[in-house]
């Protein structure tokens, strides 16, 4: 199945799914992610759904990080199949089936997935149709996940350091590498090189590279020996961080 790829120069977000059809709606009779995976939120998303009248329906875990409380049948939001806050649903819901996957530091391009787990337990797809103001909606949803995340960690470490932490443990996070992040991503860029059997249906993320025992050393890399990727700012400054 032939991938189609998207490139979201605004947001700096490239994107590749299959080619395939996707909706979501409550006549499906579906809402699988609804009730497997409780959703998260970030303040601001937690204080726009007070801001609707909503209360007890959360729960801190973390460093402005919430967690949506589930009821017996999935999240607290969900009723007859329907979500009874979409229109102001935090942005783990709105990603899916989507996922932010690898940083590219040599485009300087967060690159977004299908997650192939949706052909698992979604009735949506092939449904409808995947036009760009669905893929567009859902990739800027995965940046704001991956630039929560950013944010989480420069609680810890420097802004610059938290971007770089984000960008390499990513991949492993949603399970796109399986082994070692040294046996599975570049040593120089973090560049995801082995793809774990579930991931392997993207031919077109692939990067040739050099196999050193210990490490992995990507053709990009290779090819620019000596030179500096980028200025960190500079893709700091892209996403708002700075």
């Amino acid at each position: 199945m032939q991938d189609v790829e998207i490139v979201f120069e605004n947001i700096g977000v490239k994107v590749y799914y299959p080619r395939i059809s996707f909706r979501c709606s409550p006549e499906l009779k579906c809402g699988i992610c609804c009730k497997i995976a409780p959703a998260d939120l970030n303040e601001d998303e937690y204080q726009r759904i007070l801001r609707a009248g909503y209360r007890n329906f959360a729960y801190k875990i973390g460093y402005g990080l919430y967690q949506m409380k589930k009821k017996k049948d999935g999240c607290i939001f969900l009723e007859d199949y329907a979500c009874k806050i979409h229109e102001i649903r935090p942005a783990s819901c709105v990603a899916f089936p989507f996922t932010p996957a690898f940083f590219d530091f040599h485009q300087k391009v967060l690159v977004c997935l299908f997650d192939p787990k949706a052909f698992k337990i979604c009735k949506g797809i092939d449904e409808g149709e995947m036009n760009e103001s669905i893929i567009y909606e859902s990739s800027s949803a995965c940046l704001q996940l991956f630039i929560d995340r950013v944010k989480v960690l420069s609680k810890f470490k420097s802004l610059d350091q938290a971007f770089v932490l984000t960008a390499l443990s990513t991949p492993k996070k949603i399970g796109l590498i399986n082994r070692s992040p040294w046996r599975s991503q570049c040593y120089s860029c973090g560049y995801p090189l082995v793809i774990s059997e579930e991931y392997e249906m993207y031919e077109e993320i692939r990067r040739d590279y050099k196999d050193f025992g210990d490490y992995l050393i990507c053709e990009k890399c290779m090819d620019e020996k000596g030179r500096k990727i980028f200025d960190i700012d500079d893709v700091l400054k892209k996403y708002g961080l700075i």
